[in-house]
């Protein structure tokens, strides 16, 4: 079935949004945003482009690659936001992914932000936001907007991961970040347990993985309910943070 190119059938400027990396270990967290023309105005190069656009975790790495540029030579008016993992240990997940898509959508060149029709994958709305969001479940498999924003977050994700193991080719083989993309497989968790955390690891995402992890945890439930010896919970965990 086609995706929608559309949620409503007015003037107001659409833009789709989505995220990469909320489930990841390491590194930042993405959002990608895409304003389309109406349907009426694709030409033949944009059409077909558009209707092998889904939602990112259904395209191979190299197609989604290659697509991700076409679809920035092709429609210009889409953005990508990002939030550190250093902002995502100050201020939590759910507030990065919403800075995120806000980043994002500001990054788009379009008079009138606030006018525009915002539409959102998932459940979580953008904070504060004074203009129109709707929030939908599955939206990268029912809008075009929505499709093309996810592939736009997730390349430019796994780009900036790679391109981070390029210059620190260390921390890579400790994380096996080539393969992973910063997201927890078994190798990931067993380079965390052996060097421990490295800065810009998710450090709520990563405490049953450290050295000691598991023997803290046994102690803690030893110690609980025992006010006199809550200052010692986390005693003898080895978390190394290392640049």
């Amino acid at each position: 079935m086609p995706l929608q190119s559309r949620f409503q059938e007015d003037s107001l400027v659409e833009i789709g949004v989505d995220e990469a990396g909320r489930g990841s270990f390491w590194g930042p967290l993405t959002a990608g945003a895409m304003s389309l023309p109406p349907e009426s105005e694709w030409s033949a190069e944009q059409r077909s482009l558009l209707a092998n656009v889904r939602d990112s975790k259904k395209i191979s790495p190299k197609k989604r690659d290659n697509m991700a540029d076409q679809l920035k030579e092709h429609f210009p008016l889409c953005a990508v936001g990002m939030v550190t993992a250093d902002e995502i240990n100050q201020h939590g997940i759910t507030w990065a992914n919403q800075e995120a898509f806000r980043r994002a959508i500001m990054g788009i060149n379009t008079p009138n932000i606030m006018q525009c029709r915002i539409l959102i994958d998932g459940t979580l709305p953008i904070d504060k936001w004074e203009g129109e969001q709707h929030l939908i479940v599955d939206g990268d498999a029912t809008y075009v907007s929505i499709a093309a924003a996810s592939i736009l977050a997730k390349v430019e994700h796994d780009r900036w991961i790679q391109a981070y193991c390029t210059d620190h080719p260390e921390c890579a083989d400790r994380y096996d970040l080539r393969s992973c993309n910063g997201y927890g497989t078994a190798k990931h968790r067993e380079g965390i347990k052996l060097y421990g955390g490295h800065t810009l690891h998710r450090e709520l995402y990563i405490q049953n993985w450290l050295p000691g992890a598991n023997r803290v945890k046994k102690e803690k439930q030893e110690k609980q309910g025992k006010q006199d010896n809550k200052t010692k919970k986390g005693e003898g965990c080895l978390i190394r943070f290392t640049a």
